[in-house]
This record gives C-alpha cells, structure tokens and sequence, in this order.
C-alpha cells in the first residue's frame, strides 16, 4: 500500500524522483551580423583649387637704341661704279659687280680696304650688306667708319664663326673699343648676306647686325669722315666678300631724348 503510495507521488513529481542533478540546458547564441557601412558615392567632378592670380606686370616699351634716325643722306646701290678705289693690287683685287663692290684677296694673309670719297656727317646711322665667300672661321670682313684714311678711323669687324669687334685705327696703331664678341646675326661660314650698321652721336658708337643692337662703345678722336669697307684673310686660302645697299641716314636732334641727368650729391 505503501509502495502504491510512493509510486503515485513519484509519477505526479517525475523531476522529484530522477536521482541525479537536473540536465544542463544549453541555449544556442546567435552571433551578430556586422554592419556594413554604406560606400561613398563616386565623385566624378572633384572640385579644383582655385589658382591664384599672377600680378600684373607692365609692359615696359622696347628700348630703342638707335634714337633720331631721319632722311637719307646717302644711297648707294654700287651701280654707278664711281666713288670708290678700284683696282689690281697686291693683296688682290677690288672691283665693281653687277650692283655690289667685291674685295677678292689672293695674297695669303693679305687685306684690302676701300673708302668712299664723300665725307658723312658727324652725326648719322649707316647700314651695308656684306656677303662673304670662300671665308674661313677666322677671315674678317667689316666697315671703317669716320675714317680719314685705311690708318686712321673706327674699323667694325666680323669673322666668318660669327663674332664681332670694334677698334680704333689712329696712324696705323690699333685701340680696342671692344673685344670679340659672338653674336648670334651673324652667318656662321658667310655665304649669307649681313646688314652691319653703326649709330654714330659725339663720342658714342651703337653698333647693329641685321637691325639688332649688340653693343656700343665712347671715344673723343674721331668726330667726322669716310665710310669703308674692309677684307683680310687670315690664311694662305682666297677671301672674297661682297659689300652692297649703303645706306646712310642723318640723326635729328629733335627726335633724341635728353638723359636725365644723375642727381646731385647731397652736401
């Protein structure tokens, strides 16, 4: 009766009468889905700086270093054949061409010279195309400018490797104004025809390649003279130089600027 008893309270309580501890109850974790963050919209334009602006500059005018050229005094074409030396002479010979006066030295390391018989104003800028063949790097061709004979004047000189040079010739002796100095108006070899120009005011001398300056030099002892022309080789081999279009231009001293003069000394 009593068995009967226990069996039905056991059979009410069933988790009462399991002998043991009660059954671990493992629960399952779920693990968190990571957020993903949203990716950047593209962006097809990016902005630019903005650049800063540059200042402005002035522009300054153009220097003109051959100030108070005017009218023509003289023009020579060479096609009258008057007015110059001519001739055979030792060194070679210098003759008239069709509109050009050629200097064709044959004696090694000779020079030939020569000077047109009118005198130019003191004061003018002149131009001549000169034409070199049969040069060699070191033979000279040039003008005499303010010259009173081959020995005395300014004497402007170029070689055929494109250098220049600028001397006073006074009783033969030689003063350089300005050493050699290359000048990219030149044609290297010759071949090609050159316009030498000199600006001539008082005491100073600008000088000009193809219309372009290249320097300028004082001197007090030539004021006025002749033009010429000038060739020496500086070989044993024939030079042979071409000279045309003079052209000599008088200076009007209305249209020269005054330099300012520079300030006095404060006492």
């Amino acid at each position: 009766m009593r068995s009967l008893a226990v069996l039905t309270v056991c059979a009410l309580g069933l988790s009462a009468c399991v002998a043991g501890p009660p059954p671990t109850v493992v629960l399952a974790t779920r693990t968190p889905t990571p957020t993903v963050e949203p990716s950047a919209s593209p962006v097809w334009f990016p902005p630019t700086e903005t650049p800063t602006s540059a200042p402005t500059i002035t522009p300054r005018p153009t220097e003109n270093y051959k100030p108070g050229v005017a009218g023509p005094v003289l023009e020579d074409d060479f096609s009258s054949e008057t007015g110059w030396r001519t001739g055979a002479l030792a060194n070679g010979r210098i003759a008239f061409g069709v509109n050009e006066l050629t200097l064709a030295v044959s004696a090694p390391k000779g020079m030939l010279a020569s000077l047109r018989e009118r005198e130019l104003p003191a004061d003018s800028y002149l131009e001549i195309t000169a034409r070199a063949a049969l040069c060699k790097p070191s033979d000279i061709y040039g003008v005499l400018v303010r010259a009173s004979s081959e020995r005395d004047g300014y004497r402007l000189l170029a070689t055929c490797s494109g250098s220049l040079r600028l001397e006073r010739l006074r009783n033969g002796e030689v003063a350089l104004m300005q050493d050699w100095t290359p000048s990219g108006e030149l044609p290297q070899g010759g071949l090609l025809p050159v316009t030498l120009g000199v600006w001539s005011l008082g005491r100073e001398l600008r000088v000009f390649v193809n219309g372009v300056y290249q320097f300028g030099a004082r001197d007090p002892v030539f004021e006025s003279g002749q033009v010429g022309v000038y060739a020496r080789a500086s070989g044993d081999g024939p030079l042979t130089v071409s000279f045309s279009n003079l052209r000599v231009y008088r200076l009007d001293p209305a249209l020269i600027p005054t330099a300012t003069p520079p300030p006095s000394p404060t006492p």
